[in-house]
């Protein structure tokens, strides 16, 4: 029972040890790439279009990777649309269109890690669109 006793005495501070070790590899990772994605340049919105933006999936979720894009240039689209479906390390979610329209860009393709606040999507809201169609 001693001998356990004195293993444990030596082994439980390593085991501590490696969990911080641990943490502190995935947190400079994390870091790294969210610096990577700040780093990034974001697109300009064409002009007479509104952007449907990566949303603030949970606390502490900074970035998303896509994995589909469900609209496509030129396709139309309504408020609550599902736009694109993405995954974090918490949940995978259909990301809705906050405009109605038609879809003037596409900013992100499958696989790519985005930030919150970037833009998926372009719309040209139906009232502009319309508009353009008269001239």
């Amino acid at each position: 029972m001693r001998l356990l006793h004195e293993v444990w005495i030596i082994v439980a501070p390593l085991v501590g040890l490696a969990a911080v070790i641990a943490l502190a590899i995935d947190a400079r990772r994390r870091r790294l790439a969210r610096a990577a994605v700040d780093a990034s340049a974001w697109p300009d919105l064409p002009r007479d279009t509104v952007a449907v933006e990566m949303p603030q999936l949970g606390e502490g979720i900074t970035t998303a990777t896509v994995i589909r894009i469900m609209k496509h240039v030129g396709e139309p689209v309504q408020v609550g649309d599902a736009a694109a479906e993405v995954s974090t390390d918490k949940v995978d979610t259909e990301i809705p269109a906050t405009a109605a329209g038609t879809v003037a860009a596409v900013f992100v393709g499958e696989g790519d890690e985005v930030p919150v606040g970037y833009p998926l999507l372009a719309v040209r809201p139906s009232a502009v669109a319309e508009q353009q169609m008269k001239c």
